[in-house]
């Protein structure tokens, strides 16, 4: 039995344009709630998500729209209730409220996750609203792709009659509306039976990893605030230059020996029992026969050192290097992966956690992997060096302390970043795939991950619950998003079935995308914590549980454990110097 619910009868999925007033007030169509109470969860969630959605639209989400989806959703629940069968009066008062208050509370969640969409990063140049509201399309999409048909047309039916609720049609609402209804009516198909990529990787219960040692005197030397004295902060930064310079000496090194094997290679596997190489912006390091590996893997870190230092510190990193350097028979080979994201958010970008991690790199270079992030891109503009995120609390805070030059070098550091990492048929990048559109005009071969507009978008794109995002969506901003077939897809392709990735803000620190056991995709964040003072007082990343993961890999047999970050270990002044006097110069979003 479907439980449905009466509501006014607008239009149906075509075109909208103004209902006459005589028409506003007729209540006949259903919205039809499927008897399997999760199904009818998610239909509900479509319902609340998009009614919420128009409300925003308008730029102004008023108290006679949110009165009309507290009636609907009153409206929803009480029919809902009555199809269930004949209760005594006081138990279907409580059922109806009981429920209604489930779904208001529902509400006001989605109404926080959309406001929060205003605080999410955005290119240089890009409208933020026109990124929000791109996002919240492909929202709707993706809840609306699990509807029947009919129930989509209904929903859209009381989106029509929502849209006239505060008394004026607003355009934006129309065209919303009609743009949705347009992109579910497309038809898209992609046909996945032909992709063969062996091997999967298993996913171990998280874990709690203790350090076996406080503290390393690495550390120390780096643990200093930037100075408020003009001439002491130009010398600090022009130390961190130096440090710039030399990495880039050593990734040149790297990509001499590199320089062009991508070129004419389809597939990862045809790169298996040779030697690890960085042609460009792509390392790629295929495993030897019989020995063991462990990939430490840290998502993107925003300034937050004290996530940094407790995460290499939990895995006894520098001990399981001087070790494997000293019997490489006997012990793991160890590498540690960074996926961009070093700076902006937190109190402690360059100094903190952009110098450590190239220290790091410099003095073991074989067993650091330092990719790039989109925040690490900066953009010229008539003289001026400008972050190409916003906020780019980084250099905004530094950009009236120092001469141009400083960011100029570190633009053209930036942008000599290695992007990406092939471990056997592990991708490692800082967000995921390529538009459809790019990938069809201009990837011939592995080189074509060299592009720089390939890279950049490989830099921003984020995946979607849906199949697959429509080439309209995936074009309307530049973080767009991409479906579980495009992904399968775009790793087919390259013969990869597993990618690590950071970029979105994941407040459990650690996620698998999709429930298929041959391709997997995990989201990794590893900046936040809840009382982390790294991050200022009102940043939305407190609430994130920061998490690493471990992967593990011999001969084929893979496995990934993900871990919690002790943060709060680190905020000790007795392990942490930055945390034995105030920060000179304040990192704040400007």
């Amino acid at each position: 039995m479907h439980v449905t619910t009466a509501i006014h009868r607008a239009l149906p999925r075509d075109i909208l344009s103004p209902p006459r007033a005589d028409k506003m007030t007729t209540t006949t169509p259903t919205i039809q709630l499927n008897p399997d109470p999760k199904i009818a969860e998610q239909q509900i969630e479509a319902v609340i998500f998009y009614l919420t959605t128009c409300g925003y639209i308008d730029t102004e989400f008023d108290l006679r729209e949110k009165a009309f989806i507290r009636a609907f959703l009153r409206e929803l629940v009480t029919a809902r209730i009555d199809a269930q069968g004949p209760l005594e009066p006081e138990l279907r008062f409580e059922r109806i409220e009981a429920q209604h208050e489930h779904y208001v509370e529902r509400f006001q969640e989605i109404d926080r996750d959309i406001k929060s969409l205003l605080t999410e990063a955005v290119t240089d140049g890009e409208d933020p609203q026109r990124f929000v509201l791109s996002q919240l399309k492909l929202r709707c999409f993706e809840l609306f792709q699990r509807l029947s048909d009919e129930n989509r047309h209904s929903l859209l039916e009381v989106v029509d009659r929502f849209i006239y609720a505060d008394g004026t049609a607003h355009p934006e609402e129309i065209a919303f509306r009609n743009d949705l209804a347009e992109l579910l009516d497309t038809e898209m198909l992609v046909d996945d039976s032909a992709l063969d990529v062996v091997g999967s990787i298993e996913i171990l219960p998280a874990t709690q990893l203790v350090p076996l040692q406080d503290n390393h005197p690495f550390f120390a030397k780096f643990e200093h605030h930037y100075s408020a004295d003009p001439d002491r902060l130009l010398k600090q930064f022009g130390t961190d230059l130096k440090l710039l310079d030399k990495v880039e000496e050593a990734w040149e090194e790297q990509r001499v020996r590199g320089r062009g094997r991508l070129e004419g290679h389809q597939n990862v596997s045809e790169f298996a029992g040779g030697d690890e190489f960085l042609d460009e912006h792509v390392h790629v390091v295929p495993s030897k026969p019989g020995r063991d590996y462990e990939l430490i893997v840290l998502g993107d870190l925003h300034g937050c050192y004290s996530c940094l230092k407790a995460a290499i510190q939990q895995t006894n990193f520098m001990e399981k290097v001087r070790r494997f350097k000293a019997d490489p028979e006997h012990n793991p080979d160890v590498r540690l992966v960074l996926l961009g994201d070093y700076i902006d958010r937190g109190r402690f970008s360059y100094n903190g956690v952009l110098r450590t991690v190239l220290n790091l790199y410099l003095t073991v270079p074989e067993h650091v992997v330092v990719l790039r992030g989109n925040h690490e891109y900066y953009i010229e503009y008539q003289g001026r060096v400008y972050g190409g995120v916003r906020p780019a609390e980084a250099i905004n805070s530094m950009s009236e302390r120092l001469p141009v030059d400083t960011f100029t070098r570190f633009l053209d550091f930036f942008d000599s970043m290695p992007n990406m990492l092939i471990f056997d048929q592990m991708l490692f990048v800082h967000a995921g795939i390529p538009r459809d559109s790019l990938i069809a005009e201009k990837f011939k071969d592995l080189s074509a991950l060299n592009r720089e507009d390939i890279r950049f978008q490989m830099l921003w794109s984020d995946p979607s619950k849906a199949d697959i995002v429509p080439d309209e969506l995936q074009k309307a901003s530049a973080r767009f998003a991409f479906g579980r077939q495009q992904f399968r897809r775009f790793m087919a392709q390259i013969g990869c079935n597993v990618l690590i990735r950071g970029h979105e803000k994941v407040n459990s620190g650690f996620r698998s995308q999709w429930p298929d056991e041959d391709f997997r995709l995990f989201t990794l964040f590893s900046a936040g914590g809840s009382d982390n003072d790294d991050l200022p007082p009102d940043s939305n990343y407190r609430e994130v549980r920061p998490m690493a993961l471990t992967i593990t890999s011999r001969d084929g047999v893979v496995a990934a454990t993900p871990w919690a970050i002790d943060y709060k270990r680190y905020q000790d002044p007795a392990l942490n110097r930055f945390f034995e006097s105030a920060l000179e110069i304040d990192i704040s979003p400007q």
